[in-house]
């Protein structure tokens, strides 16, 4: 991957823009409505989410500043925990991490995309697995033009969504907002339930961030990565968060709550209804630019996780780093996700899934700047970061732990996806053993 393109600032704060703002910004809320109960408790959700990835944030820039390489989790892991941990990273990002975000993402476009453009008799899929493969080719053949074609998308997305929040303004005044609650739905009043509730819509919120790291997989093609690839991450962690209050307000506000609970489409409706069919076609492209940045960016950087894998012998060795790896890696990214488009059916079953598999496994990985360097990336004397880092990373960890035992509580089901998530890897991971493959 030495050829590879140098990203700057610039780039690298798009990616990550680009990697968090995706399907989720557009359509928990009304999950999360169902749940909650009322608006202003979904808000709550989205601060809350917001803050823990800001913590995210700040303790994966530390993570980064130590091992400037690309590699994301799998690195972390498999440096600090040794091989089985890294592998088992590596698997959650190929089968959930980028997979399944980038068919997530893929799907949602088609579902917004479809209608604006007369294709809604189309068979269902066949939008989704187009982009996939146009993005796919994009950044396997064309990695600079792809980069600044990704610049492109972001700015046009943000622009768009800033047109959005002035058109909400100028209505704020003779617009008739909801903050009252779901008819006929009866918020919980217990501690304990209201815990639950809570926990899970965070959890599924936490979907929508969870692009904020995205500037770690391409730190080793990046300029100065120890000063690039953290100021990345915190910048675009609180531009979205902003941005993400910001909407959310607009969309759970903007009409009755019964008319959003538990529907995909609630920006649609949202500005449906204060702007008319001109706005809700203006949000619908910013929903479709949104998906496809998003894919683009995860396209560009999951990728470089599988690559560092086979560079330590736990993958193929046709991925290894190399003139061609980049092409290679991108199609095998691709196809995978072109076929989890067929097979994914249950959007809230998705939600579970991706949001509980992801933040568990970033909050493993923060855990790994308590431990020292393993191997050649060693620098032979471990320091422990400074207090600011530690704080952030522990409350990163310890609020995603919490969430995901609420969960757990609430329906052990949720983190069944986990579990075999885990037990599959494990199952790939003794082949590679028993084929004498060692991580170098």
């Amino acid at each position: 991957m030495s050829a590879s393109p140098r990203y700057g600032l610039t780039t690298l704060t798009g990616v990550v823009i680009a990697s968090m703002i995706g399907f989720g910004a557009f359509t928990t809320s009304g999950f999360s409505l169902a749940s909650l109960g009322t608006p202003a408790r979904v808000l709550w959700a989205w601060l809350a989410g917001g803050l823990v990835a800001l913590c995210g944030a700040v303790a994966y820039g530390e993570l980064a500043r130590r091992l400037p390489l690309s590699g994301g989790e799998y690195l972390y892991l498999s440096r600090t925990l040794g091989p089985w941990a890294g592998f088992q990273a590596g698997w959650v990002s190929l089968t959930a991490g980028f997979s399944g975000a980038i068919a997530g993402a893929a799907i949602v476009f088609e579902a917004y995309a479809a209608p604006l453009v007369g294709l809604s008799g189309v068979p269902e899929g066949v939008l989704a697995t187009g982009v996939i493969l146009v993005f796919g080719l994009g950044h396997g053949l064309l990695a600079r033009p792809a980069a600044l074609a990704q610049n492109s998308i972001v700015a046009i997305k943000l622009l768009v969504l800033v047109v959005f929040l002035l058109v909400a303004a100028s209505r704020w005044k003779v617009h008739s907002w909801s903050w009252s609650g779901v008819p006929g739905q009866v918020p919980e009043t217990g501690l304990i339930q209201q815990s639950l509730s809570f926990a899970r819509s965070v959890m599924w919120i936490s979907l929508s961030y969870a692009g904020f790291n995205a500037g770690i997989y391409v730190a080793a093609e990046t300029r100065d990565p120890e000063r690039t690839v953290p100021r990345s991450l915190w910048l675009g962690t609180v531009v979205v968060t902003v941005l993400y209050l910001l909407l959310n307000m607009v969309f759970v506000t903007a009409v009755p709550a019964d008319r959003i609970v538990l529907q995909k489409h609630v920006a649609a409706i949202a500005a449906e209804a204060i702007g008319g069919v001109q706005l809700k076609t203006l949000i619908s492209l910013v929903v479709c630019l949104g998906t496809l940045s998003s894919v683009a960016g995860m396209l560009m950087t999951g990728p470089r996780v599988f690559s560092r894998m086979a560079d330590d012998g736990l993958f193929p060795a046709w991925f290894r780093s190399g003139p061609q790896s980049v092409q290679r890696t991108v199609g095998l990214q691709a196809a995978i996700a072109v076929a989890l488009v067929v097979f994914l059916r249950d959007y809230l079953s998705l939600l579970d899934y991706l949001s509980s598999v992801l933040a568990i496994s970033s909050a493993v990985a923060v855990v790994t700047l308590l431990l020292p360097v393993r191997g050649s990336a060693a620098s032979g004397v471990f320091r422990f970061p400074h207090p600011i880092y530690l704080v952030a990373a522990a409350l990163y960890v310890v609020a995603t732990a919490v969430i995901a035992v609420l969960m757990a509580v609430d329906d052990p089901r949720d983190l069944l996806g986990a579990l075999l998530t885990v037990v599959s890897g494990s199952v790939v991971w003794m082949f590679f053993e028993r084929g004498g493959r060692r991580p170098v």
